[in-house]
């Protein structure tokens, strides 16, 4: 039996959960006044559970010298413990035990004999708690009618204090959205954020934590804007918005795939393509940006990139499809030949039948001619049949182009739509 228990976790991975007796304890101090230890504060030890729901497994209090100690209790060797203390509208936790030694891949030593927790005042005044933001990244991605846009922001509060929001919806981060954007939703929500409109834009509902409390402030929202028009070269729109907060880094960054997308944006630095750590991994993005992000090795700043108020004119274009120029040149001659060829018959018909019949008017005037027809009396204009059909073989060359649909489907759609058209034209023309 052993032998198979044994072979059965070689093999499998299973993992045997042991549990062994734990004294989890450690210090709470108050950020907000110079790290001074905190008596007499109420002490949770939460434990996680599915989708990081947290449940309340002990609670104890800190003595005059901020210290606290909850009872000793076996521990198996993949829970994870967290100790938190409720304050002033906000709770403030840290990891206690882990017991499968996780946080230590990515370099988080978790003593649970020594467990620091730190606090800090609240505050509702936007005075007392100035923020600013250490990045925002505006990632564009080409859909088939316009572009996805995801903004991410790092928000930085150097003050002492965590920024609960003012008023009564306790809107804590001003947004500059476009008005132009379409499908607006905040992801990832931590903390329970909450995305409102108000009568000058969006807001963020999400305390602001203080940057000594060593927790991101992070908010990441997603929107879609289409083309303001179907003609293929009518294919530019404006993300251009005015900075709410100082900003030490702001960049556009889009796919390598999405290179013929044309970013104007004066402010900005010219084109060039960065590493950047996308879902745990490094990919490369073309990338146009302004300022530099403090976490790099060596940045030095010594104001905000942009600061608040400033206006940062950011427009997205995506040229003509190179194909659509030369079928619009084949449109163009078909307009002009076509008719041509179709009615100069009819017009030597009409003008034998005038000098065969009289060369009398139908007013009785003698010795009135007839202005000959020709191919340019009849305007190169599309109807309805075929001005469809161009626009769907521009959206199909611009499909094949952003590489979402195969060559072999490109070619034979195309050549199918192309016969249409000539079809459409020659019935055009025809009927004049």
């Amino acid at each position: 039996m052993k032998f198979q228990l044994l072979l059965s976790t070689l093999l499998f991975g299973v993992t045997v959960a042991s549990a062994a007796p734990v004294t989890i304890s450690g210090t709470a101090r108050d950020g907000s006044h110079k790290n001074a230890v905190l008596p007499n504060a109420t002490v949770q030890l939460l434990s996680s559970g599915k989708n990081d729901a947290r449940t309340v497994i002990a609670t104890t209090q800190t003595d005059a010298k901020g210290k606290f100690t909850f009872p000793t209790r076996d521990l198996t060797n993949t829970e994870l413990l967290f100790a938190n203390i409720p304050h002033q509208g906000y709770s403030y936790w840290t990891v206690a035990y882990d017991g499968g030694q996780r946080l230590k891949q990515v370099g988080i030593n978790v003593n649970p004999k020594k467990v620091d927790l730190l606090v800090f005042d609240t505050t509702t005044q936007p005075n007392a708690a100035p923020l600013d933001f250490q990045v925002h990244h505006l990632a564009i991605k080409s859909t088939p009618t316009g572009l996805h846009c995801i903004e991410r922001i790092v928000v930085e509060n150097p003050s002492n204090l965590t920024y609960l929001g003012f008023g009564q919806r306790k809107i804590s981060v001003l947004l500059n959205i476009p008005s132009i954007a379409k499908n607006l939703k905040l992801d990832a929500p931590a903390n329970d954020a909450k995305l409102l409109q108000t009568k000058d834009g969006w807001g963020v509902v999400m305390p602001i934590t203080p940057v000594a409390y060593g927790t991101r402030n992070a908010i990441i929202y997603s929107y879609d804007v289409t083309w303001p028009s179907s003609l293929p070269w009518a294919k530019t729109v404006d993300l251009s918005r005015e900075a709410a907060y100082p900003t030490k880094f702001f960049f556009v960054a889009r796919e390598t795939e999405d290179k013929e997308l044309e970013v104007s944006a004066p402010k900005l630095g010219a084109e060039a393509p960065q590493q950047l750590p996308i879902d745990g991994k490094t990919e490369t993005r073309l990338v146009n940006s302004i300022g530099s992000p403090m976490a790099m090795p060596g940045a030095e700043q010594s104001g905000p990139a942009v600061p608040a108020g400033q206006q940062l004119d950011i427009k997205i274009s995506r040229p003509v499809s190179s194909l659509f120029w030369g079928f619009a040149g084949l449109v163009v001659a078909l307009c002009l030949f076509l008719p041509l060829a179709l009615l100069k018959p009819k017009g030597v018909e009409r003008r034998e039948n005038a000098s065969v019949n009289s060369h009398t008017s139908p007013r009785g005037e003698e010795n009135v001619a007839f202005a000959p027809l020709n191919g340019f009396a009849v305007a190169p204009t599309l109807n309805s049949s075929s001005r469809e059909l161009v626009q769907k073989i521009a959206n199909l060359d611009d499909a094949f182009e952003a590489r979402q649909i195969d060559e072999a489907t490109y070619q034979s759609q195309r050549a199918a739509w192309k016969k249409q058209l000539i079809d459409s034209l020659a019935t055009a023309a025809d009927d004049h």
